[in-house]
């Protein structure tokens, strides 16, 4: 059973029940989140369900809005002074742009050197954001690293906070409005978007999961003698191709659920 907010083994008593599948269990069931009844609901109809309301926070979306996504490294032993081990830095990122007239444009920034990213990439992302009204993310991880880029680089602080206050997160939209029986109770973009936007995957990308980026942006930075001529340059590439699906994904989303309500 895959039931949203219900790991192996908090789905246990259910299946004990008798409740073996996800249509099995009762919608008015104690302690199933709204998520869940949504799936229940779902899953017997063997549709799409869509929330009253969705149009509405849509329309409030005010234009140009932005679509950003991080890549992070984290390692044990931080390579640069005021970072705790495990804690993550962002060191790449990706911004596309919506405009009213539906035209897209796209800004990119991935650190290459040992050297602390934070100062210019802190720069670059407040000027590629600079002019879009709402700036939509896929959960709350960039809000948490645009915090770290507040610590880190305090003369760009306003900045950043004022970016911060400008985040809309495209997840929220999903899980309080829509689902599909394919999602299996989870809402990570790499399980929505092939359910909404099938003709979208990572399946021709080299690198296809933000772990496998994360460990390759660090080889990059940190160890670049262990790479062959020529390799580290094709990383790059693959690298920017893999942040850049991430929020180009975003951007079909957002146009298939404006599709859905229409």
């Amino acid at each position: 059973m895959s039931l949203h907010g219900k790991g192996v083994k908090r789905a246990l008593p259910l299946i004990a029940d008798g409740f073996e599948f996800v249509c099995d269990v009762p919608e008015d069931l104690d302690g199933l989140s709204d998520v869940a009844r949504r799936q229940v609901r779902a899953v017997r109809a063997n549709e799409l369900i869509i929330e009253p309301g969705l149009d509405r926070v849509l329309e409030g979306l005010k234009y140009p809005i932005g679509f950003l996504d991080f890549e992070t490294i984290s390692r044990a032993l931080p390579p640069w002074d005021g970072i705790g081990p495990w804690a993550t830095m962002p060191v790449q990122f990706s911004v596309h742009e919506l405009g009213s007239d539906g035209q897209v444009t796209h800004t990119e920034w991935l650190a290459d050197a040992p050297d602390n990213p934070s100062g210019p990439l802190a720069r670059a992302l407040v000027d590629a954001c600079r002019d879009a009204k709402q700036v939509l993310t896929y959960t709350f991880f960039e809000r948490t690293q645009i915090n770290t880029l507040i610590e880190h680089v305090p003369e760009l602080a306003p900045e950043l906070e004022e970016l911060k206050s400008r985040l809309v997160d495209l997840k929220d939209i999903v899980q309080n409005y829509v689902y599909h029986p394919d999602f299996q109770g989870s809402l990570s973009i790499k399980q929505v978007l092939p359910s909404l936007v099938p003709d979208l995957s990572y399946g021709d990308l080299a690198i296809q999961e933000g772990m496998g980026a994360s460990v390759e942006i660090a080889r990059m930075m940190l160890r670049p003698e262990s790479f062959e001529p020529g390799e580290c340059e094709q990383l790059r590439s693959d690298l920017l191709a893999y942040c850049e699906r991430d929020t180009w994904a975003m951007v079909k989303l957002l146009e298939k659920l404006r599709e859905l309500v229409s």
